[in-house]
Parts: C-alpha cells; structure tokens; sequence
C-alpha cells in the first residue's frame, strides 16, 4: 500500500510503512467457559462500554534491536501464552477459544532521523481503527529505522491479563529480545483453560464460595459510598492526581524497619486514617483488589486473575504502628476471598441492595500496583514533591488509590468519578495530608490525638439536612428530590424520623402507586447516581395528600390506605 505520513508536533514525521505480519504456532487449540476473573472484566466493560479495557506496555528493548529478534520474541510468547492468542464471545454463554496458530499484524512506522518516544506511538496507535477487546487481545506498533526497532508499545485486554499479568509478558519479552537462544515455548505451564477448568473443582470451589458467605455478610452491613460528600453544582467528571513524593519514599522506608510491614501496608494504613478523619468513621468496610497470585504456577501465569475483595479496618484509638499491622492483617484476610463468581456476587448485593434501599459502588478503594510490577514507563523522579492532573474514564467511584511505586518515589494516584463531589482541592488536600502522615510517622508512633493533629483535617461539613441512617451518611433533601421525580405527579414527602422510625415517606396513593412495594421498587429505579440518597425506610400511602404535604400533622390526621416497607421477600437476586 502507499505510505502514509502521519502529522506530529516535529519537524518530522512518523510514516507509516507496510504492517508486519508476524505467523505463531502453539501446542493446542481449546475451547472453554470463562475464567472468573474473565469474567469479572466482562461485568465491568459491559457496565462501563466506554471504558478502553485495554492496558498499555512500552516495550523494554535494547540498542540497536533487529526487527527480527521482535517478530521472533513476539511469535515464541504467542505460542507460549495461550492467552494472547484466544478471543472471547459474549455468548451465552460466555467463552474463550484459543487458536492453535494464526497471525499478528504489527503497525510499523519509519523515524527516518529522528529520535521517538514510546508515548508518541502510543498516540499513533490510538488513531487506528477501533479494535474490539473481546475478540482481539492484542495490537503491537513499533517505530523502525531500516531494520532497526526505536521503539515499540503494545495494547493488551483486560479480559487476557491483568497488570501483573502484563508485567509477566514484559519480563519475559525483555529477556527473550535479548537471548535467541532461550526463544522456545518451553515446559508446559498453567493456562487461561486451565484455571477454567480448576475454579469448576474442589478445592478452588470451596474457597469461592467461601468468598460468597464473607460478601453477604459484607453486603448486609456496609456503607454503600465510603465517602459521601455534597454536589457542589458542578459538571460530573472523572479526574485524577497523582502524587510523586520522595521525601515520604525515605519516610516509608523508616516506618518499614520499625514497623517490619511492607510499604503498600503502611500506604493503605495512611489512606485509611485519613479517610477516618474526613468520614467521622474509625472502622470501614472497603475494596481492594486481590491479586489471587498465592501459589507457583501463577508466577508466570499470563491471565486475569485480580478480583475486588472486602476488606475490614478498624481504626479506633490506634497509634500509627498498630494501624499498620491491622492494615496488613487485614490486606491478608482479603487476599483469601478475592476469587468468586461475580454473577452470583451481583445477586447477593441486589438482594441486600433491596432490603436496604441503596446502590452500592463496587469500584476498589485501594489498588497496590507496586508487588511485581516493574513500571514499563520509569518517569525522572522530582526533587520535591509533585501533583500532576490526568482526565480519567467515566466511572462511579468517589475515591479511589492507585499505588505505582514506594521505593525511590512514592507515586500515588487518587482519583474520582464525581468532580462535582470530590473538587480538585479536596483531592489534593487528600493527597497531601497522607504525605504529611508518612513524614511525622517517620520520627515517632503517632497516637491518634498526634496523627489528627498533623494532618489538620476535619470531618466533612454536614449540616442539618444530613442523617446516618443502616451505617450510611445520607442527605433527605436528596431522597425527597428522589421521591419527587420518580412519583411524580402524586405528592410525596419524606421526613428524618416520624415516632422513633428514621426516614419515612408519606404520599397520596395513585393509580401507578397502589402499595408500598410498589412505591419501593420505583425509588430502587431511580437511586442510581445518587451516592447521597437511599430510599425510604417506610412508606405510607394515605388516600390523598394535604394541603401543606410539608405538615407531617396533617399527613399523620389522613386515613391510611397501605403501609410497609415495601421490601419484597421474593424479589429476585
């Protein structure tokens, strides 16, 4: 075909040459089910379809690398991981089928002269055609001088690996670019159809479902958001921050040796005293992931293993050591029920969402990236601290942890899906504060009273419209704009506490509104995207409203035609 030549912001250009066709011959072709942890990826790419599902490697390649000793490095691990050479359909029901040979077009780009960076190809192969993550794992492009690689990056599904996964595949292409001689598919090793076919036995079975009975007893007592704030009025957006800080690395590694706990521990035990003091909460239940890599044959296993798991801390008038061991303990507990099936999970929490009257958010509060990972993209550490801001995927999370690294610099990335919410100030008042905890904690075991002190951070402002109602922070205002939308036109009313029982609504019966299971089930509707409101706990349906629907007298004086709480004990889930 014709060259084409791509436009960038150099002198020169990138053009885009002839693909290259790289030919892969494994040892066996197979069909089966989906993994869990495929599966878990499905749920979310069909809950967010405009989320990429793919993860970004730059390629880790010597000076000088010949094209060949790429294409060659590329066919062997094809072979070798059955993973990259599997699509995936939708079914139902859902499965993987791996193809014993085939092929892989790599885009290939000219630099002519100039020097290229892996990002810049990034961005060119952001511009090809859309590839769909469920039927095709991976794309390649590669920057070539003459038969000489400059560069190269790859997009990889997150339905084939996950992070550590993808750290597996840029080890292993690192090693082999470089060593002709060890490019063979080598020993048999454990595989996406594999680990199929094991969920499905005991003992993996047992332990999924053990997961299961741990999720219930979670759904029926947890706070839908760790952290509710007030809309500001603002656009919804998603953004992110990332502190890079190497002063609170040094720190890190002080608390290390005193404490003997890991950093992403000490980390995740920072977040979590600070989220206690802008909550008000000293114990929570919150997500993270668990990487589900405990045994030898998923140290070099290429798949998606990494599921969200419960996670409980309780802070309560702990030093800063103490909450360390409970943040270990407790990063070990969640690791034992990180693996289960989501769509029996997804049932469970419509049952418990039901009976409750919420709608629980499901993103993971902590996501440690640091354990075998090495970070395919090393950035120049700063000599003083530093924020930068990243637009970030839709998503429905308040609060999430992205830790990166915690050796030279600690890089961690906070970021929301409701900028309406969570403003930018408030991300970086977050941010800074768990650097200044990690710096104080490095000269002394702060007692609770000295870790507030340092961090200077308050509860969030609640005024009156505020009510902690089942363990959730929930504003009435919010329900009764709740009640005004999806019972409209009947009048409703919604008031914080009628003769002892919380968050009652009253509201004139009608003809799409007969009973309160009735009127529970159109509020259940309406409750997504409003992390501050849940439904009523009571509904009373008098035979027609009063004049002033903001007199609960008035209401009370009104025959009543149906009550209850309008939770269903058939409802489905």
């Amino acid at each position: 075909m014709p060259n084409v030549s791509t436009a960038l912001t150099h002198e020169l250009t990138l053009t885009e040459c002839e693909p290259i066709v790289v030919s892969f011959q494994g040892d066996r072709a197979g069909d089966g089910p989906l993994t869990l942890g495929q599966l878990n990826i499905l749920r979310w790419l069909d809950g967010f379809p405009d989320s990429h599902g793919w993860m970004r490697w730059a390629l880790e390649l010597p000076e000088g690398a010949d094209l060949d000793d790429v294409t060659e490095t590329f066919a062997v691990l094809l072979a070798r991981h059955e993973g990259l050479r599997s699509t995936y359909a939708a079914g139902p029901p859902p499965a993987q089928r791996v193809a014993a040979a085939g092929e892989l077009v790599i885009h290939r780009f000219d630099a002519g002269t100039r020097p290229v960076e892996a990002a810049e190809l990034g961005n060119l192969l952001d511009t090809r055609p859309p590839y769909s993550p469920k039927t095709h794992p991976l794309r390649v492009a590669l920057a070539t001088r003459g038969d000489k690689v400059l560069a190269g990056v790859m997009d990889l599904s997150h339905l084939t690996a996950d992070f550590l996964g993808l750290a597996v595949f840029g080890r292993e292409f690192a090693h082999l670019v470089r060593h002709p001689a060890d490019r063979e598919i080598g020993p048999a090793r454990h595989q996406p159809l594999d680990q199929a076919w094991a969920e499905r036995r005991p003992p993996l079975a047992r332990r999924t479902a053990s997961a299961l009975t741990l999720w219930e007893s979670v759904l029926n007592r947890a706070r839908h958001h760790l952290y509710t704030a007030a809309s500001t009025g603002a656009p919804r957006d998603s953004v992110a921050a990332e502190l890079c800080s190497p002063a609170a690395a040094k720190a890190l590694a002080t608390i290390e040796a005193r404490t003997g706990s890991g950093r992403p521990a000490i980390v995740l035990a920072a977040i979590c005293i600070v989220l206690s003091q802008r909550t008000g909460h000293s114990a929570g239940d919150f997500l993270t992931l668990s990487s589900n890599r405990y045994d030898s044959r998923s140290a070099d296993y290429l798949g998606t293993l990494v599921q969200s798991a419960p996670m409980r801390v309780d802070l309560a008038a702990m030093s800063f050591d103490r909450c360390v061991h409970q943040a270990w303990l407790a990063t070990v507990k969640a690791g034992r029920h990180g693996i289960y099936d989501i769509e029996k999970r997804s049932r469970l929490a419509e049952r418990a969402e039901h009976r409750r009257g919420v709608r629980f958010c499901f993103e993971p509060l902590f996501n440690n990236l640091v354990v075998g990972r090495v970070d395919s993209q090393p950035r120049e550490a700063p000599t003083g601290t530093a924020l930068t801001w990243t637009p970030m995927v839709e998503t429905d999370v308040m609060l999430r942890f992205d830790l990166f690294a915690a050796e030279e610099t600690l890089r961690l990335r906070l970021w929301t899906g409701h900028l309406d919410r969570v403003p930018r100030d408030e991300l970086e008042r977050i941010l800074l504060a768990i650097e200044g905890l990690l710096l104080a904690a490095a000269s002394e075991d702060l007692s609770r009273p000295r870790m507030d002190e340092v961090t200077g951070l308050g509860p969030l402002p609640r005024d009156g419209d505020w009510l902690l109602v089942d363990s959730c922070w929930i504003q009435t205002g919010e329900v009764q704009r709740l009640l005004d939308e999806v019972l409209a036109p009947l009048p409703a009313r919604v008031f914080p506490e009628v003769r002892g029982e919380p968050l009652v609504a009253f509201l004139a019966r009608g003809p799409q509104v007969g009973s309160a299971e009735e009127a529970h089930t159109l509020c259940m509707e309406g409750l997504r995207h409003r992390p501050t409101a849940m439904t009523p706990r009571r509904y009373v349906l008098c035979d027609h409203a009063p004049d002033d629907v903001t007199d609960l007298d008035a209401w009370l004086s009104r025959p009543v035609v149906a009550e209850g709480a309008g939770r269903t004990t058939g409802h489905p889930g």
